[in-house]
C-alpha cells in the first residue's frame, strides 16, 4: 500500500489538470474503499497527498470528494477543513455533517466565510455554545433566524440576552424567539414591550410565571445585577375593592398623573414603570396590571377607553379593544401578578 502510494505521490509533478483531478479521485477513493485497513501513517500521507492537490483540482471533483467525506468520522481533518472554507457549494456537505470539525474549526471558518457557510453551521445537527456565539456576534438576522429554528443549537443565557436586545431593532427575530422552548422567561416578558399584539398574547399563554417560580426568576435577574436584595420599594400588592374604585375614577376624571401613582403604590412597581404601564399604546400592559389588583372585566374595559381617549382624542375600533381584552381573559390572576411584580423588578434593575 505505502509503495503504491509513494508511485502515486510522484505522479503530482505532472502539471496536466487531468492528471491532477485523476490523482486526487484516485487517492480520495482509497479513504472510501479502505477506510477501517489504513494505517495512521498511511493515512498521514493519503492527507498529504490531497491537502497538497486540494488547490490544484478542477471544483466538480473538490465537491464530489468533499460530499463523501461529509459522514465520515475517519476523515483526514486537515483535508476536511480545507474542503469546509471552500466555495459554498463544495464545502455545503462537510459544513452541514463533517463530525471531524472541532468547535475551534468551526469559529474560524464563521469569523472568515461568507452568510452562506454561516448559515450552514447554523443548519448542523448540534451547535455548541461558542459556535452560536459566534454567529450571533455577527448580528445577520438570515443567519440567526435559520439557528434560532435549530433545536440542537446550544443557546447561553447571556446570549439570549444579545438576541433580545438585538430584536427589538430587528423584527424578523421576535417571533423565532417565542418560539424557542429553552428562551428564558423574564427574558420574553422583557420583549413584551416591543413585539407585535399577536407575539404578547403567545407571550402570555406560553411564558407565565407561576408564583412557586417567581421567586427563582427574580433571583436570577439579581444575581445578573450582582444584587442580594428587591431593589425598589419592595411594596408588592396589596390592593382591595376601594383602591381598585379609586382606580377607575381617577380614569374617568382623565387624571393620567394621578392614575399612574396610584398604579404603582397598588401593584408596588417604581413610578416609571407604572408610566409604561399606561403609556403603552397596545394597552396589553394596562390589561395585565389591571387583572393582577383585581379589576373586573367591565373596570378594566372603563379604565381602558377612558386613558385611550385621553391619547387620542376618540375611541379606537372595537376590534381594537377585543384584542386588549383577550389578554384580560387569557392570564389568570396570580400570574398577572407575577409578571406586573416581574416587570417591576426589570425596571428597578436597569435604573441600577
Amino acid at each position: 500500500m505505502s509503495s503504491n502510494l509513494l508511485d502515486l505521490k510522484s505522479l503530482a509533478e505532472n502539471r496536466a489538470s487531468f492528471a491532477r483531478n485523476a490523482l486526487f479521485d484516485r487517492v480520495a477513493g482509497m479513504l472510501f474503499e479502505s477506510e477501517g485497513e489504513l494505517s495512521p501513517e498511511v493515512r498521514t500521507l493519503i492527507d498529504q497527498i490531497l491537502t497538497g492537490l486540494i488547490h490544484q483540482v478542477e471544483a466538480d471533483v473538490r465537491k464530489r470528494v468533499a460530499g463523501r467525506l461529509a459522514n465520515l468520522e475517519s476523515a483526514p481533518r486537515e483535508l476536511v477543513k480545507l474542503l469546509a472554507s471552500d466555495e459554498f457549494e463544495i464545502a455545503a456537505p462537510i459544513l452541514y455533517h463533517s463530525p471531524v470539525l472541532t468547535t475551534e474549526d468551526l469559529i474560524a471558518i464563521v469569523n472568515a466565510k461568507s452568510p452562506e457557510h454561516r448559515e450552514a453551521i447554523a443548519k448542523r445537527a448540534n451547535v455548541p455554545a461558542d459556535v452560536v456565539n459566534a454567529l450571533v456576534a455577527i448580528k445577520e438576522p438570515r443567519v440567526i433566524e435559520t439557528l434560532l429554528a435549530n433545536s440542537g443549537a446550544v443557546i447561553p443565557r447571556a446570549v439570549f440576552h444579545d438576541l433580545v436586545a438585538l430584536a427589538e431593532r430587528t423584527n424578523s427575530l421576535c417571533r423565532p424567539l417565542t418560539e424557542r422552548r429553552d428562551m428564558p422567561k423574564d427574558l420574553a416578558h422583557q420583549m413584551f414591550w416591543f413585539v407585535s399584539s399577536a407575539l404578547r398574547q403567545v407571550i402570555v399563554q406560553r411564558f407565565s410565571i407561576d408564583a412557586k417560580e417567581l421567586d427563582g426568576v427574580l433571583a436570577e435577574v439579581l444575581a445578573e445585577k450582582g444584587l442580594t436584595a428587591r431593589p425598589g420599594n419592595g411594596k408588592g400588592f396589596h390592593w382591595n375593592a376601594g383602591e381598585v374604585n379609586a382606580l377607575v375614577g381617577k380614569a374617568k376624571a382623565r387624571d393620567v398623573p394621578g392614575f399612574t401613582k396610584a398604579l404603582a403604590v397598588v401593584t408596588g412597581v417604581d413610578t416609571a414603570t407604572a408610566a409604561k404601564i399606561v403609556s403603552d399604546m397596545g394597552g396589553e400592559p394596562l390589561a395585565v396590571a389591571c387583572k393582577s389588583v383585581g379589576a373586573d372585566k367591565s373596570q378594566f374595559t372603563t379604565i381602558f377607553l377612558q386613558l385611550d381617549f385621553d391619547r387620542f382624542g376618540k375611541p379606537r375600533p372595537l376590534s381594537f379593544l377585543e384584542g386588549v381584552v383577550r389578554i384580560y381573559d387569557a392570564i389568570p390572576q396570580a400570574k398577572a401578578r407575577a409578571m406586573v411584580q416581574l416587570w417591576g423588578l426589570q425596571g428597578a434593575a436597569k435604573a441600577v
